[in-house]
């Protein structure tokens, strides 16, 4: 699976499309796979929702797009892709479910919706419909790339979710610095949000490095206002190698969900690997003063904990020698307080046999309150690095609150309540797995450390 798209809840359940490959744990003709849950931790796998036509816009695969339920029957705007004289073309596709469970999908026999493109934009750039009502009308998003090398938004709005008309680009990366962090060909899989009166457009950037590779996310906050969006603040969501491609709702209490998708590396010549990428763990995205974006946790995940690790809770400090951990052979949670005095670097390992090469880094440093997550290994895709980096905002203070979850071999880490950061771990893992906690230039003050096996609820 990739990208997950069309976000939505029926009676209470979150129903989560996606791009599937049934075929094998690869890349390539995609469909549109389904799943739904109850309590965000414990799925469901529901029949494919969609499949390309050999005939059809979509003849070379049904891409990322997005659910809005109008009841009584449910539109799902996809992208549909297929080849032309050798070249990748997209348009806009529609579905809809009169369904009440949501499970039976019907392609509109009109499609595509949207083929032609607007001027300046690649043939080959052009996908992933995001849709919202705003008053008597809809709006939707199109990610893209100009032909001059920039990723843009388009916007495009309709009567009736059948009729588009185009009305221009919200933002071109051509128009933003590059330290914004949203330089790229490409803007994949917009998302809009709003919370407390200001807008938030997510996009997942595509690396410069040949090809298109998927590289990190950039969060825009700001306002779409007079069909442009302003913005104000820019700042990366999510830390780690592994991070792309998000989907975001407003859950029925008024919280926004985001899910994301977790990449996978190329597989090797020999691999007997039978699935390949995964959903992250919820999170919920709000905002925080200065503009600044949270991505925490949900709090649904507690769930998961089951029995308590039985570690040594007692509060401590820990310098040079390092202190080991036996933690748990299946999925785990940890969480750790720490506080390194000035000028000490705080380690975090996840480790199996290997002495030298941990399986995950995090570094913590408290003079300049930097925040560091590395895995072990090359990561084989383009456009993404095995280490990635974030600063903690001063006012924090200096003490670290550290929640990591490890299931199977994906890491994620939350940090002091907003910050997450998702790792893959190597497939290839050494039994004996641990946690060192070290401390490097200074001692560091652990007030706490815990853990819960994690157990998945029938």
């Amino acid at each position: 699976m990739n990208d997950p798209n069309g976000l939505f809840f029926v009676g209470g359940r979150l129903h989560v499309t996606y791009q599937h490959n049934p075929d094998a744990p690869e890349w390539g003709r995609m469909h549109v796979g389904h799943a739904d849950t109850g309590d965000l931790v414990t799925w469901r796998h529901l029949p494919l929702a969609l499949s390309p036509d050999p005939e059809g816009p979509d003849s070379f695969g049904c891409w990322s797009g997005c659910v809005v339920d109008d009841r009584p029957v449910a539109e799902l705007l996809y992208t549909g892709a297929r080849l032309e004289d050798g070249l990748r073309r997209q348009s806009v596709c529609r579905a809809t479910s009169d369904d009440p469970e949501r499970v039976v999908w019907v392609k509109d026999p009109a499609n595509p919706l949207i083929d032609s493109l607007p001027p300046g934009i690649d043939p080959d750039l052009f996908r992933d419909p995001f849709v919202w009502r705003d008053g008597d009308a809809w709006q939707m998003l199109l990610g893209a790339g100009t032909t001059y090398g920039y990723g843009t938004v388009l916007r495009y709005d309709s009567p009736d979710l059948r009729r588009w008309t185009y009305q221009g680009a919200i933002l071109d990366g051509a128009e933003l610095d590059p330290g914004t962090g949203a330089d790229g060909p490409m803007w994949e899989c917009p998302q809009l949000l709003r919370l407390d009166g200001t807008d938030v457009l997510i996009v997942s950037v595509v690396d410069r490095a040949p090809g298109i590779r998927p590289s990190h996310v950039t969060a825009l906050v700001g306002r779409l206002e007079g069909g442009r969006f302003h913005v104000e603040h820019a700042q990366q969501l999510g830390m780690g190698p592994d991070f792309y491609a998000p989907a975001t709702v407003r859950m029925p209490d008024g919280r926004w969900l985001l899910f994301g998708w977790i990449p996978e590396d190329p597989p090797e010549p020999e691999t007997d690997r039978r699935w390949a990428g995964s959903l992250t763990f919820p999170r919920i995205v709000s905002l925080l003063p200065g503009h600044r974006l949270s991505l925490a946790l949900a709090a649904e995940v507690e769930a998961l904990r089951g029995q308590a690790v039985g570690l040594d809770t007692a509060p401590r400090t820990v310098a040079e020698e390092p202190i080991h951990l036996d933690i748990p052979d299946g999925p785990f949670e940890l969480v750790a307080e720490v506080e390194p005095e000035a000028a000490a670097e705080f380690v975090l390992a996840l480790r199996d046999d290997d002495p030298v090469h941990p399986l995950a880094r995090i570094t913590y440093r408290a003079e300049d309150r930097r925040l560091t997550i590395a895995r072990r290994g090359i990561v084989g895709v383009a456009g993404r690095s095995s280490m990635s980096s974030a600063t903690l905002p001063p006012e924090e203070g200096p003490t670290a609150h550290l929640r990591m979850l490890v299931d199977g071999s994906i890491l994620e880490l939350e940090t002091n309540g907003h910050m997450m950061a998702t790792v893959r771990l190597p497939p290839q893992v050494s039994v004996g797995r641990g946690v060192s906690l070290a401390s490097h230039g200074g001692p560091t003050a652990i007030r706490s450390v815990g853990g819960w096996v994690l157990t998945a609820k029938a």
